[in-house]
């Protein structure tokens, strides 16, 4: 017996020291409810440096999100100097892991030609590559269809276009290129010419050179000099897949002496690279006059966010790898959650080779691929919501640093919207020793044009904007004493990202009853949803601008504007047809809220939302693509009229493309429309809050009831000219004023009285 308790004794011992030894060599074992993701980040040593903020920034974001979810994803990032690597080496062994060290997805490289060397290894396994500054056109081209190519930047096609535009606004008489010898370079060697010739900007003969290290370009810029008159502006166009080569070449073109004796000013235009810590932070002079990079979005914050947080812009590429890392968190968690379950646009993932079943980065195109679920942004109040949806097994509509988040329909990893920003660099002596180099944005662009961008047209026509002339009109209405008034105000946007909508209809009501209006002569159409959203930090207050040094002219700048609202139908409630009755003062059960004027009675119309190409002013947000329609509105203002039911009638109408209404309009008695946007362009939102990470106004609606607000019996000439100056990236019309009257004598005392 004593020998079978020895025994069972020892048994225990030699358990309890297996366990000790077990705990020991893995002292933190990962909780089931955790899974640890592989992440292999390739970049130059110098890039990554740059781009820590961001990464950091990233990391410590989708940590603190994840604390009470029930399953989490933890990144586990292993830096590969992208300089020194073997790459071949380093692409077999990441693609064919061994035991434990297991790469599940592989952030970078950040040069094209690097990134094709990786990519080549991808294939086998579909292991996910997100390259948020590979810009090759031929790169992008070849992986087109390569649902694991993930490309956050669009293409150096893209830039060619910018660049040029941006030459054209900068006058440039005559343009050359300078472009690296390499993929990089490849694109715009490729495309700089095909746009020369859209934009109508003459391309200097034998104007493009491959440049290498080193190379002596004085006869290059000889050249270009003889084909110049004088008094001409060349524009050098510098695309240098090598940041440390700009110094050289910039100095040469500035430096290089003009043989000829011509009066000449040559200038540089350079591409993204140039946005780096080794230019900025030069204490040299960098003879170089202007930039254009890919940026982040300034309609979410990022920017804005990024300066507070660190002191300075962020640089080239760092908002795109902020938003790789989120989007690869979250598609982590999505597989975690989902397993071989993975719908990307409404069908089950599944390949016919092997492997077949989805992989990490299906369930990455799964997360950025859908629309219909919660919209979320990329801060941290947003990505909560974000992390909490996907691990409930729900969807979500996913905004990052960079932008709205669209990728191609085909494979749903690559974007499809880049925004720009045109910069100078600005040199001073910061003390008498100390040179110091300081990034000057210039203007934000975009392709398309978004809430905050100017498209790359706008921004080619910036130097011959012109303004809308007005002659004397002879048309004469004997209309009568003004008997009442009456205001109809509609937002018909909803969600969080569109609070300026909400806030410049709450702004405008506010404005009204400042002006003499009361409650029963105004019809505000809002869903007033978002006073109480949880992202709100201010809870039941909506604001349209808040200022540590208000101007004591305008009356609403930190004021709640929803403050003693009354709101008579939510947007929700309503359709378009509806308006109809409304406005014609059509009563019902279900419409007890309507407007009854009378022949002389003075209408005002305020709109405040999205818009679309094809008819102006949606019934929605941006994405329901439910126009209100021309139609209708010319219907519903045609009843109005035969019935002697306006006096006159004004539409102030802040959306893209609301020119279309004015065009709907014309011709319509006593009928003026002002409107934010031509039929051809977007609108641009304006005042941006950092503590709501929204934009509370756009610029066309801000300027209105300011100038409103400060003088009543100001022209609709002055009023036309204030917008004008101050509604950036779009231009500002008047629709039919030839059947309202003189613009230079009329004023808007007839809708705001005292």
């Amino acid at each position: 017996m004593i020998k079978a308790m020895g025994k069972k004794l020892f048994i225990l011992l030699a358990a309890a020291l297996l366990f000790a030894v077990a705990c020991e060599k893995e002292p933190d074992s990962t909780p089931a409810n955790v899974r640890v993701v592989n992440v292999d980040v390739i970049l130059p040593d110098a890039i990554r440096a740059q781009w820590q903020n961001s990464i950091d920034w990233a990391m410590e974001n989708i940590s603190q999100v994840q604390k009470s979810n029930s399953k989490k994803v933890r990144l586990n990032l292993r830096y590969h100097n992208e300089d020194a690597e073997d790459l071949d080496a380093l692409g077999y062994k990441l693609s064919h892991p061994e035991g434990k060290d297991t790469c599940h997805a592989i952030i970078g490289p950040f040069h094209s030609d690097n990134a094709a060397t990786i990519l080549k290894y991808a294939r086998a396994t579909r292991l996910p590559i997100l390259m948020p500054t590979c810009t090759s056109a031929e790169l992008q081209r070849t992986n087109a269809r390569n649902t694991y190519a993930w490309f956050f930047t669009e293409s150096d096609i893209t830039q060619c276009e910018i660049m040029l535009s941006a030459a054209r606004a900068m006058h440039a008489s005559r343009v050359a290129l300078i472009c690296s010898n390499d993929s990089y370079g490849k694109s715009f060697q490729d495309w700089m010419g095909y746009y020369a010739t859209e934009l109508e900007i003459p391309m200097a003969d034998n104007g493009i050179l491959v440049y290498d290290k080193g190379m002596d370009i004085t006869s290059f810029i000889n050249g270009i000099d003889k084909q110049c008159e004088d008094g001409d502006d060349a524009f050098y166009l510098v695309a240098l897949s090598d940041a440390s080569q700009y110094s050289a070449v910039c100095s040469a073109i500035i430096g290089t002496a003009h043989p000829s004796g011509k009066a000449l000013t040559r200038s540089s235009l350079c591409s993204d690279t140039t946005l780096s810590s080794e230019i900025v932070d030069s204490r040299e002079f960098i003879p170089m006059t202007f930039g254009v990079s890919p940026y982040a979005s300034a309609n979410y914050g990022f920017p804005q966010s990024y300066k507070a947080r660190f002191g300075r812009i962020p640089f080239n590429g760092e908002a795109q790898i902020y938003d790789a890392l989120c989007i690869l968190a979250l598609g982590a968690l999505h597989q975690f959650v989902n397993g071989e379950n993975c719908m990307v646009r409404g069908k089950q993932v599944a390949y016919t080779e092997k492997p077949k079943e989805p992989t990490l980065t299906d369930h990455l195109r799964a997360v950025v691929s859908s629309d219909k679920g919660v919209s979320t942004q990329w801060d941290i109040t947003g990505l909560s919501t974000a992390f909490f949806e996907v691990c409930e097994g729900r969807d979500i509509d996913m905004n990052g640093a960079t932008g709205s988040l669209f990728f191609d329909a085909e494979t749903d990893t690559k974007i499809l919207n880049t925004t720009y920003m045109a910069w100078n660099l600005e040199s001073f002596y910061e003390d008498e020793e100390m040179l110091v180099s300081r990034v000057q944005p210039i203007i934000y662009l975009s392709t398309s044009g978004s809430a905050t961008d100017a498209s790359v047209t706008n921004f080619w026509l910036l130097d011959k904007q012109h303004e809308q002339s007005f002659s004397e009109t002879s048309y004469q209405a004997d209309l009568g004493p003004v008997g009442d008034r009456w205001a109809v105000v509609v937002s018909p946007s909803t969600t969080w990202s569109n609070y300026r909508h909400q806030a410049d209809a709450f702004a405008m009501y506010q404005s009204l009853k400042h002006h003499g209006y009361d409650d029963d002569h105004i019809i505000l159409v809002v869903e007033d949803n978002l006073a109480n959203d949880p992202r709100n930090v201010f809870p039941g207050e909506i604001y349209v601008e808040r200022s540590d040094t208000p101007a004591p002219d305008d009356i609403l700048i930190n004021d709640d504007v929803r403050k003693g609202s009354i709101v008579d139908y939510s947007f929700s409630e309503l359709s378009p047809s509806d308006f109809m009755d409304i406005m014609t003062g059509n009563k019902s059960q279900r419409l007890p809220h309507v407007i009854s004027p009378r022949e002389d009675s003075n209408v005002f119309f305020f709109w405040s939302g999205h818009g679309g190409s094809r008819e102006g002013p949606l019934w929605g947000n941006e994405d329901s693509y439910v126009y209100f329609g021309m139609d209708r509105i010319r219907s519903i203002v045609e009843k109005m009229n035969e019935e002697g039911m306006y006096r006159r009638m004004m539409f102030a109408i802040e959306t893209c493309f609301s020119g279309k209404w004015g065009v709907a309009l014309e011709g319509m008695p006593d009928v003026l429309v002002l409107t934010a946007a031509n039929p051809y362009e977007s609108s641009k939102a304006d005042v941006h809050d950092r503590d709501l990470g929204v934009y509370l106004s756009n610029a066309f609606a801000r300027t209105f009831r300011q100038e409103i607000n400060k003088d009543i019996d100001i022209t609709v000439y002055k009023l036309f000219k204030e917008l004008a100056k101050t509604t950036t990236g779009s231009h500002v019309t008047i629709y039919n004023n030839d059947k309202y009257g003189s613009v230079y004598t009329e004023t808007m005392s007839e809708f705001f009285p005292q």
